[in-house]
This record gives structure tokens, sequence and C-alpha cells, in this order.
């Protein structure tokens, strides 16, 4: 028997991690405009409670800089030990990708919102290859 192909697959689900409001705006309709569902959380803290929760997500685009109890990058980490195929996106003015390790992808700031989605969608693609 041959399995049955989804006619509709589900689209990705999207955390975005954001503290400026209208940065978190923006990326998160264009994401949605290119066919995502998007999450938005304000800081790496609530993120991380959303994740605990067992939260289907298939990618993280993340700020680096942020008010809480961890920045991006921590959380990142943390996600990184325990769920290693999850694709990490940062983005941070003030950083370079040597600052942030080789399995998380770095979106200097400020970055084009093109740029951005298709990004998310060459990530999408690896982490396919990869499971």
């Amino acid at each position: 028997m041959v399995p049955e192909l989804k006619s509709n697959p589900e689209p990705a689900r999207i955390l975005v991690i954001e503290d400026e409001v209208l940065i978190r705006c923006l990326i998160a309709d264009e994401l949605r405009e290119a066919g995502f569902t998007v999450i938005e959380t304000q800081n790496a803290d609530e993120a991380s409670s959303y994740l605990r929760c067992g939260a289907p997500v298939d990618l993280i685009f993340s700020d680096v800089h942020m008010p809480g109890s961890m920045n991006g990058l921590d959380l990142a980490r943390r996600i990184g030990n325990e769920r290693p195929l999850l694709p990490i996106i940062l983005t941070s003015g003030r950083m370079s990708p040597a600052d942030v390790g080789g399995a998380i992808r770095l979106l200097p700031k400020p970055y084009e919102l093109r740029h951005a989605v298709a990004l998310v969608r060459s990530a999408l693609r690896a982490s396919l290859d990869w499971q």
C-alpha cells in the first residue's frame, strides 16, 4: 500500500521572538503573507514557556538582544541541546556569524523582509533534508 500524500499540507509554524513591536509585526505579517503560520512572543522567556508546553514549532526566528532572563542566543543554545534538528535564525545588529556558532543562522540587522523570508524557506528546506 502506498501512503496517500496530503493535498494541502499544513503550513510551517514559525516562532517569532522580537521585543520591538513594529519589527515583530512587520516580519510576522511578511511570513504570514508567504504562507506560514506565525506565533509571536516578545522575549525568550515567553518563547521558552511556549516551547515547554509542547507546542509544535518548525523554525525559530529570534532577535538576540531583548529583555528578560535570557537573550535569543541563550534560548537558541538551550533549544539546540533539546531539539538539535529545529532550525534557528537569529537577528542582530551587533553580532557576526562567528559569534553564534555553526548550527545557528544569523541574519544581520537591518534586514530586508524578503531576504528574511527567503532565509526561512531555505532553513526549512535544509531541515527536511536532514530528517
